[in-house]
């Protein structure tokens, strides 16, 4: 640890040794309800044919319109939420949907791959991703039954679509004339994290490494550190708008800043094991304050939990394989 994260963590452990009275404490029960503020989902074109959906409550999609067809990133949380995108998009063009990307296997970002897959689409994710959508799925259904009951949404519903297509590191795509980067480059959030990179237009989409001022979930990555590192080599690509997993559209400052709090998180709780701090001490503390106005801190209970299980054991919560 260098000297400076070393002295950020001493910072923040005396934050949570002297916060006696902080004014909120998280308290997410695990299944998956939303408690943020009910922001209206917006589309916005980022770049000539390539649209952006923001939903500040839930996740975000993109897609791209091409006379030769269209392709989707990430298909929602629900097949209802599937229906409403693809209303979207014909809104738009009534061009066939060609390919569908899953960024990662969080059931926000792949349960509506149902209604593409009935529509034509060909689904394409890394080989880790499809490995933990075969492995997690009765997680990932658990982890949004609270959702799911406060929409009235069946879960039912939910129907386990697998990617047609898998790569490991690089999936070049052309459609409709234009270039489409698919890669990885390691773990990030999650095993097989993958970025979708539109370089013509100077656009990537970042799926579950980097949210605009929202805290991840960390209870599947392998290496925080290898997180930050992934947010690191993105920020300095060639690369003028950084499409997140959730949250608004970033700069590269925006994936610098995440970096930073993650590092922070990771130092922090690090001298708070070291001192022998329980998951629940370290809640009661009210941790990290200065990231409190953070989309999500709300469930820094089961992010501190999760990240605590990593540090004592040496495996994520969510381990895959």
């Amino acid at each position: 640890m260098s000297f400076a994260a070393f002295f950020r963590a001493l910072a923040l452990v005396a934050t949570l040794a002297v916060s006696t009275t902080p004014a909120v404490h998280a308290a997410a029960s695990g299944e998956g309800e939303i408690l943020e503020k009910d922001i209206p989902i917006s589309v916005r074109e980022v770049a000539p044919g390539l649209y952006f959906q923001y939903h500040h409550q839930e996740s975000n999609s993109a897609f791209l319109v091409t006379d030769a067809g269209v392709l989707v990133i990430d298909t929602r949380q629900h097949p209802k939420r599937a229906e409403e995108l693809l209303a979207t998009i014909r809104k738009i063009t009534d061009k066939p949907i060609r390919w569908v990307v899953n960024t990662h296997a969080h059931g926000d970002h792949y349960f509506g791959n149902s209604v593409f897959k009935r529509e034509g689409a060909k689904i394409i994710a890394h080989v880790d991703t499809a490995g933990m959508m075969k492995a997690n799925f009765d997680l990932e259904m658990k982890r949004r039954m609270g959702y799911f009951k406060q929409r009235g949404y069946d879960p039912a519903e939910v129907k386990l679509t697998l990617p047609d297509v898998t790569f490991t590191r690089r999936y070049p795509l052309t459609l409709g004339g234009r270039e489409i980067e698919i890669f990885y480059i390691g773990a990030g959030q999650n095993p097989g994290d993958t970025f979708v990179y539109f370089p013509k237009e100077r656009v990537l989409f970042a799926g579950g490494p980097f949210s605009k001022q929202s805290w991840p979930n960390p209870s599947f990555t392998p290496s925080m550190q290898g997180w930050v590192e992934v947010l690191r080599r993105i920020a300095g690509m060639d690369v003028d708008q950084y499409l997140g997993g959730h949250g608004d559209i970033g700069t590269r400052q925006d994936v610098l800043d995440e970096a930073r709090m993650l590092s922070d998180f990771d130092a922090g709780m690090r001298v708070a094991v070291a001192k022998g701090m329980s998951p629940d001490d370290i809640v009661k503390a009210a941790p990290f304050e200065k990231y409190k106005d953070v989309r999500n801190y709300y469930r820094m209970n089961l992010f501190v939990a999760s990240y605590y299980h990593l540090l004592t054991t040496g495996k994520p919560e969510n381990p895959y394989p």
